[in-house]
Parts: C-alpha cells; sequence; structure tokens
C-alpha cells in the first residue's frame, strides 16, 4: 500500500457473511488485518485480468 493510512478515507463494504468468513480466514492465515487482505485480493485479480488480457491479445 503506497499510500499513508491516515490519508486513506474509509470506504464501506459490503460483503456477505461467507465472503467475510473466507477473507477473516485467510487474513488469519497470512497474520494481516482484513483491511490489508481485502487489498491485495483486490490487487491479485487486477494483476490477473491484465494477464488475462495480455493472453488474449498474443
Amino acid at each position: 500500500m503506497s499510500s499513508r493510512v491516515r490519508d486513506i478515507k474509509p470506504f464501506g463494504l459490503r460483503l456477505g457473511d461467507e465472503k467475510k468468513d473466507r477473507v477473516r480466514g485467510e487474513a488469519k492465515r497470512n497474520r494481516h488485518s482484513m483491511n490489508i487482505e481485502i487489498d491485495l485480493l483486490i490487487e491479485d485479480g487486477f494483476k490477473w485480468r491484465e494477464m488475462q488480457s495480455k493472453q488474449a491479445a498474443a
């Protein structure tokens, strides 16, 4: 995360119980907060999509 925590405005996110439990479990396993884990999951999703679009263009 490149921004300082105090500079980031809060963002409300609604997750169903199943997804929230899954994120909580991953965060615990990776010793991260849920916020960090969600940020990493989103970043991984962006990278995956970018890779997929590059492969489709090839």
